[in-house]
């Protein structure tokens, strides 16, 4: 299964192994010997999801990145800007398909009221398909009608801290409207949310929940 080629880095950062390559999405202070990435999938250009030092860590001349425009044209090299709503199959990295679906918020706000994440911002998740099976990393997102377009995925990584992105209900109500096979808790354990945040949203989603260990 999928879930077995998947290792949680800490945060939002996940470690895909699809065959001989290796997709990073929204690598974080991840450790000096990490393998070296085939892509790299950033969702939006906020520090703990767009790392350039973790990039230039991960990166070699053969890696590419995917990211919003925001993203993209802050880095160089093999670079492909992508918006919610676009798909690229099987053309960066052998076997690996991507779709972008958006991501914003609908009620997270600043003190002056403005949302964290906004619609127009362009900020993502993706929805990565390895040979078949399908992992849809939702990026920092309240529960939006966009989400509908991955229902049954195999795999569904949701946020759950409630800080710019998804309380714990939400992430369930988020997980009740995919049903994805198995549900993975992110952007917590870091510095925003708690290992109370993954249990809460364990306890309340309505299918399979993996909380992960983080991995090196």
């Amino acid at each position: 299964m999928l879930l077995d080629a998947l290792e949680w880095l800490g945060h939002s950062g996940f470690r895909i192994r699809a065959g001989r390559s290796v997709v990073y999405i929204d690598p974080y202070r991840v450790p000096e010997d990490a393998p070296k990435a085939d892509l790299i999938l950033i969702t939006h250009g906020h520090y703990d999801h767009f790392s350039p030092q973790d990039v230039e860590l991960l990166s070699s001349d053969s890696t590419w990145l995917v990211g919003p425009p925001a993203v993209a044209e802050r880095v160089s090299g093999r670079v492909h800007s992508i918006a919610p709503g676009e798909l690229l199959e099987d053309e960066l990295v052998r076997g690996v398909g991507v779709a972008a679906v958006a991501a914003y918020n609908t009620s997270k706000r600043d003190a002056e009221g403005r949302l964290f994440h906004p619609r127009e911002a362009g900020c993502v998740g993706y929805d990565v398909n390895v040979r078949g099976e399908r992992i849809y990393h939702s990026g920092d997102t309240d529960v939006i009608p966009e989400m509908d377009s991955v229902t049954g995925v195999d795999v569904a990584l949701l946020p759950v801290s409630g800080i710019y992105v998804m309380t714990a209900d939400e992430a369930a109500e988020a997980a009740r409207r995919i049903q994805p096979r198995v549900a993975v808790p992110m952007h917590w354990g870091e510095h925003i949310g708690t290992e109370a945040d993954a249990r809460s949203f364990a306890e309340r989603a309505p299918v399979e929940v993996r909380i992960m260990e983080r991995s090196g």
